[in-house]
């Protein structure tokens, strides 16, 4: 399958330490003395109060650079979007605005929206180790990363902004063991229209989407449980739950297709952390877990051990339960 499906939002992987392929990555350990530090070619500009360090990444929208606010000291990652990008001006200002508006220990954190030489830019919190896309981690310590995600993307729904573009790289990880999440680009808030204009083309990630993005109605904090799911899916499987060659072809795949179970792929997965991965992974929106409190309550326990069955019919209270084939949680199952 086509792997650049993966990044179909155009954006760059703000804030991490990971080096892009095929950029020059330059720092203060580069070369000696004065001549060497005028011989840096940088590809933008930035204010004088930032010692550029080097380029952690690039893409369709801009580049991320590390930087060092020399009056506070701090490391930064400065994210400059690209001149010819006029027309995700408003879209970077709303990452800032929705960024700023949603203090939360696992949400990375914006320091300022500026302008520079033309061209505007954010100023955030660096964040040393890379992106999820880019590890490898036992199911119990990824659920462990992921609870945090899980908390903050709580915290932005409960303050009616829904993220639309949760995946493996827009989740960044440090070297204290925290997840953090970013990229607010494509987030939708409460005061914004919704919904999706006749000839306009989808917005987001395809292979990430839930089904009803896919179709091109309205994304919910349903959603967002969606792509959590499939992000959960493709670290604990190293597979992506809806395949194809084409867009069409995963997108067609997410409104139609069962996802083959985890265990099917990956045996020594928990039997319950299969559970709770399937039910995020419901067409209906109505059929996944209700709030991102109750996918981590559900989180928590699928690796806690000790099945209860009064925790499933927690689960699944006040839902009308129609027989169809999909996730099940059947009481000789191992929590």
């Amino acid at each position: 399958m086509n792997e650049r499906l993966a990044v179909a939002s155009e954006s760059v992987g703000a804030a991490s330490g990971q080096g892009a392929a095929g950029l020059p990555v330059q720092g203060e350990g580069q070369g000696h003395g004065p001549a060497a530090r005028r011989a840096t070619r940088w590809p933008v500009e930035a204010p004088a109060k930032y010692q550029l360090l080097r380029v952690l990444g690039s893409g369709g929208m801009g580049t991320v650079l590390l930087a060092r606010d020399r009056s506070l000291g701090r490391l930064v990652a400065l994210k400059f979007l690209r001149e010819s990008c006029t027309t995700f001006l408003e879209r970077f200002r709303r990452e800032a605005r929705l960024m700023a508006a949603l203090p939360h220990p696992a949400i990375v954190k914006v320091h300022e929206f500026e302008r520079c030489a033309g061209r505007s830019y954010l100023s955030m919190e660096y964040v040393d180790g890379g992106n999820l896309a880019l590890a490898r981690l036992a199911p119990r310590e990824l659920v462990r990363r992921l609870a945090s995600v899980v908390d903050a993307l709580g915290f932005a729904h409960e303050r009616g902004i829904v993220h639309r573009d949760v995946k493996p790289e827009n989740v960044l990880l440090d070297r204290r063991g925290r997840a953090l999440l970013t990229d607010f680009g494509l987030a939708l808030d409460g005061e914004e229209g919704v919904g999706r204009r006749a000839g306009r083309p989808l917005v987001g990630t395809p292979l990430t989407m839930s089904p009803e993005q896919a179709r091109g109605e309205t994304a919910t904090h349903a959603s967002d449980v969606f792509s959590l799911g499939v992000t959960l899916y493709r670290k604990l499987c190293d597979e992506w739950p809806f395949r194809g060659r084409t867009v069409a072809d995963v997108l067609g795949a997410i409104e139609r297709d069962a996802p083959p179970p985890p265990r099917a792929l990956r045996p020594a997965i928990p039997r319950a952390l299969e559970t709770v991965v399937l039910k995020c992974l419901e067409k209906d929106p109505g059929a996944r877990f209700g709030s991102m409190r109750e996918l981590r309550a559900a989180l928590d326990r699928s690796i806690s051990g000790g099945f209860l069955v009064a925790v499933a019919r927690t689960l699944f209270a006040g839902r009308a339960r129609e027989e169809r084939p999909g996730p099940r949680i059947h009481p000789e199952a191992q929590w």
